[in-house]
């Protein structure tokens, strides 16, 4: 069987990218034309169709036809990649001539198939309200059928059939497939992905005033991005654009929606949706936005308790394991998404919230980039034709209201067009060289940057090549260099506040054991006092008298007044085994200790172990961890 491409389906869509002389792959699966009905099957001759609808014929000599439904069609018989969930492509014309087609699983048709009717009623078919109409087009679905075939997909973004990958939306599908690829779900998700406005337009009044703004630049070159993640195999993630109020995250994040998609009622804030949600209303959100941006607003409103699991979940692209109603596992919904997100505290603020600390893997999927771009214009550098930062906030407010989700499926048409008259192979080596070219450029200066700083280097490489295929493809009226170049802008900021290009864990292990004696230096470390030592104090300013040795609960170690390497006198710390893992609680206890001897602040023992055997007063040989005064000074070593 030969290939054929997959298309739109809503005129609109079609003069939208049209209009930009970027055509999207006509319709298959059917020999009409696009828009034009087919004729029913004809399987049972109880049933006729005509223009006025679909009718049952009278069993009885006399009697009147029933009246059933208006005008539809059965296009297809739909089925998944495995040959389960079958299902029927059905199209109508709704009252206003617009054309609509939806595939439904017959696991709707059971019953009343009422859910079916009411989608079919909401999408504008007329339905007869009889009880005896009811049932003749229940009987209806049961009997039809058809020879035309129609793969089926239960989520938006990449699927491959056969040798070729197609991209799916909820009313378009790119891309070169043995047979007509639709969605079909039983609860779809609203389609936000809607398009207003032609890809010229957006390109001359949203793309043009990105110019000179990095942040305004990484939102929408992420938009363009997040279908390169399953191509290249990269793994998910996305950024944080974090700073005060009104400093103009929000536009930045309808930048990057106007992009993608939008409402009619909200213009591409529509495609915008919120932190305010639980876990589990999360893993749909994700799902709905498989292999395209998510776009989320404001972080405060997550439950902080959950913040980190939800990083992990976003990134990872696996919702939890649940039973089924009969106690067997479900199958884990499963995604791939670039996320980008606003918000006044960071991820790191949400955990201490929560009192819980943030991991590594945490940063390194959720990357924090300060919004104020240092310009004295809040999150732009350059305000264009605007007096003031909020005027041309105002302004990209007011076009990203109008101008929406054509420059997504125009990118998407070329994009899969080159998939198609290329290797697929080629076109993913080429991209992931592209990529190692960037992250190189990026980290230049940092040679000796750790795995997670690469990591996110990475994907801010990613995001920059997503602005370079677009700009490539005539869709943005940037430079060449200004994705690469700006986006970078941005990565430095990251980098920069971040405060070391080391691995977070090696950070850590150092504040939070600094953290740790200064909290707890006074009340839970025993003083070790040598009985005939005169130069101790009572407490830690060595200006006071020697005094007697006190007793501590809850103790967690000793502390020593002691001359040190450089002659000074400074009191040093002897953590027992319980103490260190108190302060080195949620790391990892080896990787952590041998982080703080090479910098210097843990005195090994001479066997070559952490701890020392030590005899403090009224032990007679204890293990303990030895620790430097110079972890609470000013000089506490090299951090980066």
């Amino acid at each position: 069987m030969s290939k054929k491409p997959t298309g739109t389906g809503r005129k609109g869509v079609r003069q939208a990218v049209e209009s930009a002389e970027v055509v999207a792959f006509p319709s298959a699966g059917a020999n009409v034309e696009q828009g034009q009905s087919r004729p029913p099957p004809g399987v049972s001759r109880r049933f006729n169709r005509d223009e006025s609808g679909l009718w049952r014929r009278p069993t009885d000599d006399g009697a009147s036809p029933l009246f059933i439904a208006g005008p539809i069609d059965l296009l297809a018989e739909t089925r998944d990649a495995e040959g389960n969930g079958w299902g029927l492509l059905l199209g109508w014309t709704d009252r206003d001539g617009v054309r609509h087609e939806e595939a439904f699983p017959r696991a709707m048709f059971s019953g009343e198939a009422g859910e079916l009717r009411s989608r079919l009623a909401n999408g504008g078919l007329t339905l007869a309200a009889s009880a005896a109409a009811k049932n003749a087009f229940t009987e209806w679905l049961a009997l039809i059928a058809t020879e035309e075939r129609a793969r089926s997909v239960t989520r938006i973004g990449w699927h491959a059939f056969g040798s070729g990958s197609v991209y799916v939306l909820p009313s378009a599908t790119f891309g070169m497939a043995d047979e007509r690829v639709v969605l079909q779900q039983e609860t779809p998700e609203p389609d936000l992905f809607g398009v207003s406005g032609t890809v010229e337009e957006w390109r001359n009044r949203i793309g043009a005033l990105c110019r000179g703004n990095s942040r305004l630049v990484l939102s929408a070159s992420a938009a363009f991005a997040a279908p390169l993640l399953t191509l290249m195999g990269e793994d998910g993630g996305g950024f944080s654009l974090m700073g005060a109020s009104r400093l103009g995250k929000s536009t930045a994040l309808r930048v990057a929606a106007s992009v993608c998609g939008g409402t009619m009622q909200a213009g591409a804030e529509g495609y915008v949706r919120s932190w305010r949600a639980t876990g589990n209303a999360l893993e749909s959100v994700a799902l709905a936005a498989c292999d395209g941006l998510l776009c989320l607003d404001e972080l405060g409103q997550l439950d902080p308790r959950e913040a980190g699991d939800t990083a992990y979940m976003l990134s990872n692209g696996a919702g939890k394991a649940r039973a089924s109603r009969t106690g067997g596992a479900r199958a884990v919904t499963r995604w791939k998404i670039l996320f980008l997100s606003t918000g006044e505290r960071t991820l790191a603020d949400m955990n201490a919230e929560a009192g819980r600390a943030t991991k590594a893997g945490q940063e390194v999927r959720f990357v924090d980039i300060p919004a104020d771009a240092g310009a004295g214009s809040g999150l732009f550098e350059r305000l264009h034709h605007a007096d003031a930062p909020g005027d041309l906030a105002e302004h990209l407010r007011a076009e990203t209201g109008q101008l929406y989700g054509a420059p997504f499926r125009a990118f998407l048409t070329r994009l899969t067009q080159r998939l198609a008259t290329e290797s697929e192979q080629a076109v993913r080596d080429a991209l992931r060289a592209r990529v190692i070219e960037l992250t190189d450029h990026y980290l230049r200066n940092w040679p000796q940057a750790s795995g997670q700083v690469r990591s996110v280097a990475r994907r801010f490489a990613i995001v920059a090549l997503g602005g370079e295929l677009a700009t490539g493809f005539g869709l943005t009226g940037w430079d060449d260099d200004t994705a690469s170049e700006l986006v970078k802008l941005c990565f430095d900021a990251w980098l920069t506040a971040r405060g070391t290009a080391g691995r977070r864990e090696d950070e850590q292990a150092v504040e939070q054991l600094r953290d740790f004696l200064s909290r707890n230096g006074e009340g839970r470390f025993e003083r070790w006092v040598d009985p005939q030592a005169t130069d101790t104090p009572q407490s830690g300013d060595p200006s006071e008298p020697p005094g007697e040795r006190f007793r501590t609960q809850n103790r967690a170690g000793w502390k020593r007044w002691q001359k040190q390497d450089d002659g000074r006198m400074g009191w040093t710390f002897y953590l027992s085994s319980a103490g260190m893992n108190e302060a080195l609680s949620g790391l990892n206890g080896r990787e952590a200790k041998r982080v703080l001897v090479d910098r210097g602040f843990l005195v090994p023992a001479a066997d070559g172990k952490m701890a020392k055997v030590v005899s403090p007063p009224g032990f007679k040989a204890v293990r303990a961890y030895e620790v430097r005064p110079v972890i609470l000074g000013s000089d506490a070593g090299d951090t980066g």
